[in-house]
């Protein structure tokens, strides 16, 4: 797809588009990672997202910048556009509600994949918010 043909697209279509090429490029982060890391490896640096919210990046870890924030931000847009939105909620809407305690718990699912736990969760901050009962930070 030339300059002209992506001018061409609508709003939601350029957004489509960029986010599968943030999939993309998770994806390939993510094969990398486990390809080159030891399943004791790759349940370190995820205990350690797990615990702090950041993904540990250096020759260390074996792990680049770029390549975490791709993942994180693969991650995010996922939630966002395949759980949160069909409850009514955006990322912001979600976190307002969310207590920085169950973090820790959230960012496991999201490692894992269990975005079950997100539906359910969003489910029911979207008709609290809906009754009139739900909290905010």
């Amino acid at each position: 797809m030339d300059e002209d043909d992506t001018e061409e697209l609508t709003e939601d279509q350029k957004e489509e588009k960029q986010h599968a090429e943030f999939v993309r490029m998770a994806d390939q982060s993510l094969d990398r990672f486990r390809d080159t890391h030891s399943d004791t490896q790759q349940q370190f640096i995820v205990d350690a997202y797990v615990a702090t919210g950041e993904i540990p990046v250096g020759e260390a870890f074996g792990i680049e910048e770029v390549e975490a924030a791709v993942v994180e931000t693969a991650f995010s847009q996922h939630l966002d556009r395949n759980v949160l939105r069909q409850h009514g909620l955006n990322l912001q809407t979600y976190f307002e509600h969310v207590d920085e305690a169950d973090y820790p718990a959230l960012r496991r699912a999201a490692a894992k994949g269990e975005w079950h736990v997100f539906h359910g969760h969003a489910q029911a901050i979207a008709a609290a918010r809906k009754d009139g009962s739900a909290y905010s930070d």
